[in-house]
């Protein structure tokens, strides 16, 4: 697990942050970061760190949906997890390309998530659905999570 968002966290708990507004500030700050690396100038290095730093957020969700304690329904934590398995491809898929359109699809997410997070948890599963299905779901789509092996 990443220190760094183990940090976040401890950080927002002790402010009186609820995970929810820190997981938002969280995706936020991701957009951010990736709306940068898409602009004329931008670094090879600068844009591999701005995906890398997103896909360390979605590897802490990750985990997190895999916990046995994870209060959120079953079935928004199987969206989320689909979803996460979204960016990691997207992600991968624009490195190896260094294309930086292919960001402004995870910062849609990032942004439609954490809008999300600051209303009802129903509103985010709507909206998450929205934004990723297509006529049909994506290849490899998972459909429930185990957290046994």
């Amino acid at each position: 697990m990443n220190q760094d968002f183990h940090s976040a966290y401890d950080t927002a708990q002790k402010n009186g942050i609820s995970s929810r507004e820190a997981e938002a500030r969280g995706l936020l700050s991701c957009a951010n970061i990736l709306e940068a690396a898409r602009q004329p100038g931008c670094s090879r290095q600068e844009f591999g760190d701005a995906i890398r730093h997103n896909q360390r957020l979605w590897t802490f969700f990750q985990v997190s949906l895999c916990e046995p304690e994870n209060p959120l329904p079953h079935d928004l934590k199987v969206l989320l997890f689909n979803l996460s398995c979204y960016v990691d491809k997207v992600s991968f898929r624009a490195i190896s390309e260094r294309n930086p359109d292919l960001l402004r699809g995870l910062i849609n997410i990032n942004r439609t998530l954490a809008s999300g997070l600051t209303k009802q948890v129903e509103g985010t599963a709507i909206a998450l659905q929205e934004t990723m299905t297509p006529s049909a779901p994506p290849e490899g789509m998972i459909t429930s999570i185990s957290t046994t092996a």
